[in-house]
């Protein structure tokens, strides 16, 4: 199971390769990985088997993940094109999103005394009332998903993690990854942002010079 999942996100990261466009999401997949494996090690809502919070050998899991997802949405989003109107995207993305947003809160109520928590709490709302493409956000939803699927199970059933429901896997871990992809691309489009403005400053003072 896991190398069948490998080589499928493998076989995603060669289509449609973007130099810049695939290194931000790298970047922003790392770091955001990175949060949501020390929230969830340091609030033992999920456990390593070495008991490492988190282990360092799970986070570069994470950007590849991104990578992989950025591509099935995309897959998606073309297969749907002229086939779905608009407006039943974004009544299913404040129908699902908000529901898997008040899902996780409810699995990780009994950690809402925690700082880190309430923090990915605003987070998480933050997010959804962010949308501005609903569109992209729910096939980034349901493609995070399918794959969260997958590697969850994997995780869990071989106990390479555990919930602290002992769940395989609980059906909100699943998917949150389909969320975090979402996260990711809103914190893709600000890293975006911030280059071309760098960009745009150091075209005007070379301009001027």
């Amino acid at each position: 199971l896991l190398a069948a999942t490998w080589v499928w996100m493998a076989a995603m990261l060669t289509w449609r390769v973007s130099l810049r466009r695939d290194v931000v999401f790298l970047a922003v997949g790392l770091v955001g990985g990175g949060v949501i494996e020390w929230w969830g090690t340091h609030t033992r809502i999920w456990t390593y088997f070495t008991l490492e919070r988190p282990p360092l050998w799970i986070l570069p899991a994470w950007p590849i993940a991104t990578l992989a997802i950025d591509r099935m949405a995309r897959m998606l989003d073309r297969a749907l094109a002229g086939r779905v109107p608009a407006a039943w995207f974004r009544i299913a993305y404040w129908v699902l999103v908000p529901s898997f947003v008040i899902s996780m809160i409810a699995f990780a109520r009994h950690t809402v005394g925690i700082t880190a928590t309430q923090v990915v709490i605003a987070l998480m709302v933050g997010v959804t009332l962010a949308s501005r493409d609903a569109r992209r956000d729910l096939v980034l939803f349901v493609a995070g998903s399918f794959l969260g699927i997958f590697l969850e199970y994997w995780g869990t059933s071989r106990q390479c993690w555990t919930y602290y429901t002992e769940q395989v896997p609980p059906p909100v871990a699943a998917v949150a990854h389909g969320f975090a992809a979402v996260a990711f691309a809103r914190g893709a489009d600000a890293l975006n942002r911030v280059i071309d403005t760098a960009f745009e400053r150091r075209l005007a003072v070379s301009g001027n010079s």
